[in-house]
C-alpha cells in the first residue's frame, strides 16, 4: 500500500494539542502496533494486510511523527507518548492488548510495561513482540546523523542536511540485499517528514537522551514483567542488530529469533516471516508452552 493510500485509510484522535492519526481494523484480540524513528505507522503496511485477518489492529503515528500534527511544535517525551497511548486505548475502549513494537516504539513499550509492573497502567498488556531497537542503551550504536541530530546543533542539522543524505543513511541500516532504492526509497522521505516537517527530526531524537536517563526504569521493566515477550532481530542492522540480540538474550533472558541478512526494519525487509512469527508466538502463548518459535527461512524483499 502506498503512503498516500495508507494516509487516506485512517482516523484522528484529539489529545491535548495533538491531532493523532491512527489506523484501526480487523477482528480478534487487539494488537497495538508501534513504529520507530524516523518514520511512521506506514512501516506496518507490509504486514498489516495479513495480521488484520486475525487481530483488531490499532496502528498510530506517534506524536510529532507521520500525520500526527504537533501544533505547538513541542518536544514529546517517551512519557508523553505513553500517556497518549493510554488515552487512545481508553478512547477505543480497549482493556487489554498485545503489542508489536519497533525501534522507539520498543522504548515506549518499556515505559508502558514499567507502569503495568507498578499496577498503574490503564489497560493490560497481554504480550509483547519487539523488533530491532535500543532496549539496552549501552548496546545502542546510533548512526552519525542520529548523534548529530541529538546534539546541540540538532535543529540546524535537521534544517540543513540534504534529502539525499537522510535517505542514504536510512537505506544503510537495511540488510545488504533488502535495501530500498529508487521510487521505494523516495517514498520514505514524506513518511519521514510527516506533517510536522524537518524540525521534527531534532525533537523526536531526544529519546536517545531519555534512554540513558531512564535506563534503570526501562531495562528494569523488561526484567520484572511477567508478560510473555520475544525479540525478532534483523542481525545485519548496524544500530541494534546481532550485538543487541546477544545482549538482550544474555542480560534479560528474553527469547530471541534471529534473522540473518535482515537489517533494522524486519517488517519491511521480511514481512512474510514477521507475520508467521507473530502467529507462532501467539500460538505458544495460547498453548501456555511459551517457547521460542522455530526460526524460518525469511523472504527477502528487494527493490
Amino acid at each position: 500500500m502506498t503512503l498516500e493510500k495508507w494516509g487516506k485509510c485512517g482516523k484522528y484522535f484529539e489529545w491535548q494539542d495533538h491531532h493523532i492519526y491512527y489506523q484501526r481494523g480487523g477482528s480478534g484480540e487487539v494488537l497495538l502496533t508501534l513504529h520507530g524513528f524516523p518514520t511512521c505507522s506506514w512501516d506496518w503496511a507490509w504486514v498489516s494486510k495479513d495480521l488484520i485477518k486475525d487481530f483488531h489492529m490499532i496502528v498510530p503515528d506517534l506524536m510529532d511523527y507521520g500525520r500526527s500534527l504537533n501544533s505547538r511544535k513541542k518536544t514529546c517525551t517517551i512519557m508523553d507518548q505513553a500517556d497518549m497511548l493510554e488515552a487512545l486505548m481508553a478512547h477505543r475502549e480497549v482493556n487489554e492488548a498485545h503489542i508489536l513494537a519497533h525501534d522507539v516504539g520498543d522504548t515506549v513499550t518499556q515505559e508502558l510495561l514499567a507502569r503495568q509492573n507498578e499496577g498503574k497502567l490503564s489497560f493490560r498488556i497481554k504480550s509483547v513482540l519487539f523488533l530491532n531497537g535500543g532496549m539496552l542503551p549501552h548496546l545502542h550504536r546510533p548512526r552519525t546523523v542520529q548523534t548529530l541530530l541529538a546534539g546541540k546543533a540538532g535543529p540546524l542539522i535537521a534544517r540543513s542536511a540534504s534529502k539525499k543524505k537522510f535517505l542514504t543513511g536510512f537505506a544503510d541500516v537495511f540488510g545488504p540485499n533488502t535495501r530500498p532504492s529508487g521510487k521505494m526509497l523516495e517514498e520514505f522521505w514524506p513518511a519521514m517528514l510527516g506533517v510536522n516537517g524537518r524540525g521534527a527530526f531534532a525533537r523526536r531524537i531526544r529519546y536517545m537522551h531519555e534512554r540513558q536517563e531512564h535506563a534503570d526504569r526501562w531495562v528494569g521493566a523488561l526484567k520484572q514483567t511477567i508478560a510473555p515477550m520475544m525479540l525478532i532481530n534483523g542481525l545485519a542492522d548496524p544500530v541494534s542488530g546481532a550485538h543487541a540480540a546477544d545482549g538482550i538474550e544474555r542480560e534479560i533472558g528474553m527469547k530471541v529469533v534471529r534473522l540473518p541478512g535482515i537489517g533494522h526494519f524486519p517488517q519491511i525487509e521480511a514481512p512474510e516471516t514477521i507475520v508467521e512469527l507473530v502467529h507462532q508466538f501467539q500460538d505458544c502463548i495460547v498453548r501456555n508452552g511459551y517457547v521460542q518459535p522455530t526460526p524460518l527461512k525469511h523472504s527477502a524483499r528487494t527493490s
